[in-house]
Parts: structure tokens; C-alpha cells; sequence
């Protein structure tokens, strides 16, 4: 699912832009590992943003850098990291919607 403002916005208010600036080569790193191993079992290789979410939400989950984030903000609802997940690849992959 694509990050929605009001998520976005949430996310920010909670420093998660600091979170992911932070670390952005990792999540970079990341995420294109979670694309590169979803194309590999998707014919013809093109994943959507919301197949690479699948793989990459369980990495996003056990970072320790999000842990500690999630633990220092006592942010113990599970859609955060599903959020954050969105976050990552919102900055990662910039989707778009094209006009018809």
C-alpha cells in the first residue's frame, strides 16, 4: 500500500525522517535487495512497490535501528513499522501516478 500523507505526516511528527536519514544507505540497501529478490520470482521481472513491500517489511521489522526507535518513542503499535515500510520505499523508489 502507498504511503498516504496522513501517514507520512504522522511518521514525521514521530522522527522518522531523522530514523531514515539517518540510515539511508542501509534502507536503500534494503529495499533494493527486497526488489531484486521479488523480480526474480515475478515473470518478467517488473515488482510493484507493494510486492517489494512483502519482502521487505520482515527486514524493515527486525532492523535494531527501528527497535530502538520504536522502543525510545514507546511506539509499541504494530502499524508503524508497516508505515514506516511504505516511508522507505516512498523515498527509495518515488513512485508515481502518470495521467491517463
Amino acid at each position: 500500500m502507498a504511503l498516504t500523507e496522513i501517514a507520512r505526516l504522522r511518521l514525521e511528527d514521530k522522527g522518522f525522517k531523522e530514523l531514515f536519514t539517518a540510515h539511508q544507505p542501509q534502507w536503500k540497501t534494503m529495499a533494493e535487495q527486497a526488489r531484486k529478490l521479488i523480480a526474480g520470482q515475478i515473470q518478467g521481472g517488473q515488482a510493484t512497490v507493494d510486492d517489494i513491500k512483502k519482502t521487505l517489511l520482515p527486514l524493515v521489522e527486525l532492523h535494531p535501528k527501528l527497535r530502538a526507535h520504536l522502543d525510545d518513542k514507546r511506539l509499541t503499535q504494530k502499524y508503524w513499522i508497516s508505515d514506516f515500510t511504505d516511508y522507505v520505499l516512498h523515498r527509495v523508489y518515488k513512485p508515481t501516478l502518470s495521467q491517463p
